[in-house]
């Protein structure tokens, strides 16, 4: 089953996650796969379970909670379209297969069975996942790794590798990229590292962000190695290491 999430913060798209792995986790810290830079999103808040035809999120005790179409959850099986809320991000779960509809009390003998299959051993699901042919995701340390240099203000020189899936920013205290000035967002952009590459895109705040002084908005902006980024007085450069 192809299935993904569509990041957004704001309408403005910022990334997609295909759901190839067994679990994918969604929280504030760097370390989840789905990596949300929002005091609003708990440390670790959120897992989506892949098991079987099954696509199951369930809310990990956040402080803030986790809501599908608008309603507070718990666990629940995902369908086509359900827009999941997580803080002031929400993510829309996409399937790329053709869905059909289920009767209503199918669908409630599915929930009332959800927490036997997610106790289901990890050694059974990896069975499962095997017969459905389910594809490995690419390996972080697989793809490219990009980093920014400031070429101007205090910190000119220096360089930050952009590792994590998503890196934030801005003026907000968990924007690793801090950038300062009281017409700049403080989540004002965020790079978003993929497979084919890296993008930036802009997401709030009067300063923007520019590219070789092309002024981007919210659709994604696929950076080349070299480019020149600025948001206010900040300069920096892009380029991957080799």
């Amino acid at each position: 089953m192809s299935c993904k999430l569509i990041l957004k913060f704001k309408d403005a798209v910022i990334s997609e996650f295909e759901l190839n792995q067994e679990e994918t986790t969604i929280g504030r810290k760097e370390e989840n796969t789905i990596p949300i830079d929002n005091l609003a999103v708990s440390s670790r808040h959120a897992r989506v379970l892949k098991i079987g035809k099954k696509i199951i999120l369930e809310d990990l005790g956040s402080t803030n909670g986790t809501q599908i179409n608008g309603k507070d959850v718990t666990k629940h099986i995902l369908k086509h379209g359900d827009v999941i809320t997580v803080g002031k991000h929400t993510l829309s779960f996409v399937s790329l297969e053709e869905n059909v509809s289920q009767p209503e009390h199918v669908q409630e003998e599915a929930e009332k069975d959800m927490d036997k299959t997610m106790i289901i051993s990890s050694s059974a699901r990896e069975d499962m996942m095997a017969k459905a042919g389910m594809a490995p995701i690419t390996a972080p340390d697989e793809m490219v790794l990009g980093s920014i240099q400031y070429l101007s203000g205090p910190l000119m020189g220096k360089s930050v590798e952009l590792k994590a899936s998503l890196t934030s920013m801005g003026k907000g205290d968990n924007c690793k990229i801090k950038v300062k000035g009281l017409l700049v967002g403080k989540q004002a952009a965020v790079f978003t590292r993929r497979p084919t590459g890296y993008h930036l895109t802009h997401l709030e705040g009067i300063s923007k962000t520019r590219v070789n002084g092309d002024v981007i908005t919210s659709s994604p902006r696929v950076l080349k190695d070299g480019d020149i980024i600025e948001l206010s007085d900040m300069k920096m450069q892009f380029f991957i290491k080799k």
